[in-house]
């Protein structure tokens, strides 16, 4: 007879105790702040011949959301570069395939298209150079796989592999022979789950 009562309590608690479990949050992309740079923080730089400086713009954005807006003026008979870059924060990339970035670019004609670079906690960075067309008519929302990076001959990794937890910053910029003033406004950058 204790063994029934036992039985009994047992059947009558399982489905108590799976109801007590959370239950598992859906997967999504994470924002590094909406343009704000949430709680990472934006920082810009270039070669001191392109001077570049990074501000967050509370209305710049899509429908005068926040948005990152990096500034810069390129000197004539130069190699000239920059970049955004904004640290993860809180937001965990481990297990992300991909780097989805909303922006809008205010360029001269004939400026090329962005460079996008991932940057691991060990100093490695991993780029795709050129790949987001520019874009002066309204935001755009480019994702880009990161089977897509690749470590770039000025960086270097010890494993040769682009470890997702170890992502702890994103950047994007420019470089070209072009000079002229010009803007990029980064409305988000978001780290892509499977799925998304």
């Amino acid at each position: 007879m204790p063994n029934l009562k036992a039985a009994l309590l047992l059947s009558l608690a399982w489905p108590l105790a799976a109801c007590a479990q959370p239950e598992e949050q859906p997967v999504v992309p994470r924002s590094l702040g909406a343009g704000t740079g949430g709680d990472g923080v934006w920082a810009g730089s270039g070669a001191a011949h392109s001077p570049t400086t990074i501000k967050v713009d509370e209305t710049a954005g899509p429908e005068g959301t926040p948005a990152a807006v990096l500034e810069f003026t390129f000197s004539p008979g130069k190699y000239n570069y920059n970049w955004a870059e904004v640290a993860c924060g809180s937001a965990n990339a481990a297990g992300c395939v991909a780097v989805r970035v909303t922006y809008k670019t205010e360029m001269p004609d004939g400026f090329p298209a962005l460079n996008l670079m991932v940057r691991e906690s060990t100093g490695a960075g991993y780029w795709v150079p050129g790949f987001l067309p520019p874009s002066p008519t309204r935001f755009r929302t480019e994702t880009v796989a990161l089977d897509r990076f690749a470590v770039p001959s000025w960086s270097k990794d010890e494993n040769g592999e682009l470890d997702t937890e170890q992502i702890n910053r994103i950047a994007l910029g420019l470089e070209t022979g072009r000079s002229g003033k010009g803007r990029v406004l980064i409305a988000d950058v978001e780290l892509v789950p499977p799925g998304w």
